[in-house]
């Protein structure tokens, strides 16, 4: 495939890299519930005492539900302006889902153990590295000419959007190891502001 290209509409390939893509995205996010665990010995008069008790699980899943789900929408934006595709559009793909899909892992420790710091920041650099695949591979697309030519203009203004999450998540880094519950407002006031917007 190197070296050819393929019309987007016109191609079996390019419907089964959306297909598979799709596919890791609707595992990540399934796979989000699965921390989220009722003792099977509960009592009911126990059971308000547990659901306040579960909060930070229900807050990990429910942020990392908006996280991929910002990032389906944006990998589903980008993908639509496509014209054509080679290997390594492909293999950049791959190493993006590849961060998309090791999400629910961060989310589970983060909502057992989001009070310390280490959980948060290993969010922080799974949720940062996947943004920066994100970025990297629109810009391959754009620098090697696999945006439609009517899509380049609005395609040109979407990086620095995609390299903003990853500036951010990066940056609470730091924060992470002051204040781990700040570390993750911010990334709740990133998500807000990133609903917000389009692409």
């Amino acid at each position: 495939m190197e070296g050819s290209r393929t019309p987007v509409r016109e191609s079996i390939e390019f419907a089964r890299i959306v297909a598979f893509t799709d596919g890791v995205f609707a595992i990540a996010i399934t796979l989000l519930v699965l921390s989220l665990e009722v003792p099977s010995d509960l009592q009911a008069s126990a059971l308000h005492a547990f659901l306040i008790d579960s909060w930070p699980q229900l807050f990990a899943y429910f942020l990392s539900f908006a996280v991929i789900g910002r990032f389906w929408i944006g990998h589903h934006h980008v993908f639509s302006m496509l014209q054509d595709f080679d290997r390594r559009l492909i293999v950049l793909n791959l190493a993006y889902l590849s961060m998309i899909v090791l999400v629910p892992f961060p989310t589970e420790l983060l909502g057992e153990y989001g009070g310390g710091s280490d959980a948060v920041v290993l969010y922080a650099l799974v949720v940062g590295t996947a943004a920066l695949l994100g970025w990297v591979m629109l810009r391959y697309a754009l620098r090697h000419g696999h945006v439609r030519p009517e899509a380049r203009a609005e395609a040109a203004g979407i990086p620095a959007r995609l390299l903003l999450p990853a500036i951010v998540f990066y940056a609470s880094i730091p924060l992470s190891f002051l204040s781990p519950e700040t570390a993750q407002l911010v990334s709740v006031g990133l998500l807000l502001d990133a609903f917000r917007r389009r692409g």
